[in-house]
This record gives C-alpha cells, structure tokens and sequence, in this order.
C-alpha cells in the first residue's frame, strides 16, 4: 500500500531536521567535512518534503 505524499513529505523534513541538529551539535569547527556532508544531506530532505508537499497538494486539485 502506498503512503501520501504527506507522510513522506512529513517523513523528509523531519530527517531533514534531524541533519540539521547533528551538524549545529557536531564537534569542531563549522567547516568540517563532517558539518558539510550533514547540511547537504538536510538541504535534500528539506528540498525533497518541500517537493512532496506540492505533490500532494496537486493531487488534491487534480481529485476535485
């Protein structure tokens, strides 16, 4: 059975977060290789939810 966009949208932005906090938490500098690779992976998550966000709301038009 297939989830909503919703959950899934829901799903990335919170792992998008997640990234978020461990790379403002992460020991040492901000230029880390470490920091970086954390806010590249959130930057996708978030921009994935934003994606999957619009998905559902066009599938809610395309229903009416």
């Amino acid at each position: 059975m297939m989830r909503s966009p919703k959950f899934w949208g829901a799903i990335y932005l919170l792992t998008g977060v997640l990234f978020t906090y461990l790379a403002a938490t992460s020991p040492g500098s901000m230029w880390s290789f470490y920091t970086i690779l954390l806010m590249l992976f959130a930057a996708y998550n978030i921009s994935i939810s934003f994606k999957m966000f619009a998905l559902a709301g066009k599938m809610k038009r395309k229903d009416q």
